[in-house]
């Protein structure tokens, strides 16, 4: 089975009800209408409603327009103009992956939303905080955030933010890789969304249903729910939706090798794009095209796709497409004996994934820092809370007798003895967050070095089919540098730095699952680290699906039932 390059998005619309304006916004002629209101609260309020339109969400200058508005609210002293703009900026920040920036003014919102009492921006501000931390693969802190989020829409009844926290609940349990939790919570959020007959909200969940089928391979079922989230995204005109369900409903028929229905499917996807001009996405289907008629047997056709995705990809510096272009062209090439083509895409291949390498370790680290940042903050938060509660306690009760006033001193010298606690598990976290990186630092070495072993490989193969000797030689010098490059040292040195952490962790492995091979004790590893598929899938250069067959092999060997017991969990014991 190939992958293409699948593009599943858990489409995630922010949803606030704003205040009504007496003017039609057009798309077009926003500015015009600012201009002819004269009060800030009303341009602040048309703004917003400009904003809330899903046409609008993803204009270029929509981010702008968001700032403009928290502007004019500040100016003017508009609390809840302010309130509704912050939460906006948090979800375009996110959008453009800027986490720190997003978590910066969920928080601010959340605490702008408690005090004036606000249940349904409270709700949507906690939704943003738990959305970024599953970003960032903590499913147990956006679990917490996201269940907090749905109590307060069902407090006040409210049945779109209701069915987007269901929605949200299930998008932690799929990344925890439980399809059947997972979809009963979106089947959940889907019937809300029916009996409300909110669009967006039935597409959005249409699209989670199909790709929790889609992983479990059920093709013809995902592409049942992807036709009915296409339905919608014609009937609301929205095309990048369009072409991406198009595009999945065409990786369901390359899978089940329905080639000439997967090939009409990224053709029309492909239209789609090219009228958006989106260069990614059709680089995307130009390699998807490429697969298909590879696996069709129509090899020569495929070449052509390759080659094209390539040339887009290093046209834009798409480094994820040049790797997947180059290494489909460098195999094809060395069955076919071809050894310069061979050589010539292999050379590309390594560029690219050293390029790779580099971006995402420094992504992953990035995620760490950011993840300890926003601990950090809360703890800063929550201790700033309980200052400020401990002087209105103090303020309150000096007023009465003395025997409440030693009731506060010792309450006072019970909130020390909990800030020294939790300074000292503060300290414990840094230390912690420095093994993780000192781990993921690690990893990363040892997997270029593989990478280099398996470049050197394929050198190796090209040396033996080469008949040139100049060639033969220059081959065989490369070869030789490339494995005199790796270094067995460092995974002894990530083996002795894990045991350190995780003392005992192999041994009881081997003890009790003795036929566990190096990789699969590796992959035990990473997923004691609790990294997701996701991570270990852009640490390691692999395909998703590889590493999904990786945890099913590996769940056999451990003779861990499919849906009883998380994989993570049952490591993570041990």
């Amino acid at each position: 089975m190939r992958s293409g390059l699948l593009i599943f998005l858990f489409i995630y619309f922010f949803s606030i009800q704003f205040a009504e304006t007496q003017h039609y916004v057009k798309t077009d002629s926003l500015d015009s209408v600012l201009r002819a209101l004269k009060e800030p609260n009303r341009k602040v309020d048309a703004i917003i409603k400009f904003l809330e339109d899903p046409e609008n969400q993803y204009l270029e200058n929509a981010l702008e327009f968001a700032k403009r508005a928290n502007q004019i609210a500040q100016e003017a002293d508009y609390t809840t103009g302010r309130l509704k703009t912050m939460l906006i900026m948090g979800n375009y920040y996110f959008r453009s992956s800027e986490y720190e920036l997003a978590m910066e003014y969920a928080q601010k919102s959340r605490e702008l939303a408690e005090d004036l009492n606000y249940d349904k921006e409270l709700a949507n501000s906690l939704s943003l905080i738990g959305t970024i931390y599953n970003e960032l693969g903590d499913y147990d802190k956006s679990s917490g955030y996201f269940f907090k989020s749905l109590k307060l829409n069902e407090k006040i009844g409210y049945k779109e933010g209701i069915s987007h926290s269901l929605g949200n609940i299930g998008m932690d349990f799929f990344s925890l890789r439980d399809h059947k939790k997972a979809l009963n919570y979106f089947n959940d959020a889907l019937t809300i969304a029916l009996e409300i007959q909110n669009q967006q909200a039935i597409k959005r969940q249409y699209n989670n249903i199909a790709v929790v089928y889609q992983d479990l391979q059920k093709y013809d079922t995902a592409n049942t729910f992807l036709r009915k989230a296409l339905e919608i995204n014609i009937n609301l005109g929205d095309k990048l939706g369009q072409g991406t369900n198009i595009m999945n409903i065409g990786y369901g028929q390359l899978n089940s090798a329905d080639f000439d229905n997967a090939l009409i499917s990224f053709q029309q996807a492909l239209d789609l794009f090219t009228e958006l001009d989106n260069r990614l996405h059709m680089a995307e289907c130009y390699l998807n095209f490429g697969f298909c008629y590879h696996d069709a047997k129509k090899t020569d056709k495929g070449i052509e796709y390759f080659k094209l995705g390539l040339k887009e990809g290093q046209s834009q510096g798409y480094d994820r497409i040049i790797y997947s272009a180059a290494e489909a062209l460098s195999n094809i090439y060395t069955e076919r004996r071809d050894t310069a083509n061979a050589y010539s895409y292999v050379m590309i291949e390594k560029s690219a994934g050293d390029s790779l390498f580099a971006n995402q370790k420094q992504k992953l680290l990035s995620k760490l820092e950011l993840q300890y940042i926003y601990e950090k903050k809360e703890f800063e938060r929550q201790l700033a809370q309980q200052t400020k509660n401990t002087i209105m306690l103090i303020i309150i009760f000096s007023l009465i007798s003395g025997l409440v006033i030693l009731g506060l001193i010792f309450s006072r010298h019970k909130l020390k003895s909990r800030f020294i606690l939790l300074e000292k598990d503060k300290i414990e976290s840094e230390l912690d967050i420095k093994n993780r990186e000192l781990s993921v630092n690690l990893i990363s070495l040892i997997k270029k070095n593989e990478m280099l072993s398996e470049i050197s490989d394929k050198l190796v193969h090209l040396e033996l089919n080469e008949k040139a000797n100049d060639t033969k030689t220059a081959i065989s010098k490369i070869s030789r540098e490339l494995r005199n490059s790796t270094n067995d040292k460092m995974l002894n040195e990530f083996s002795m730095r894990f045991q350190e952490v995780h003392a005992g962790f192999y041994e009881k492995l081997l003890k009790s699952y003795p036929d566990l091979t190096q990789n699969e004790l590796k992959l035990c590893a990473f997923l004691r680290l609790n990294m997701s598929t996701k991570d270990i899938a852009e640490l390691t250069g692999q395909q998703l699906p590889s590493i999904d067959r990786a945890r099913y092999r590996l769940r056999k060997k451990l003779a861990l039932p499919s849906s009883e017991t998380n994989l993570v969990t049952f490591l993570s014991q041990i």
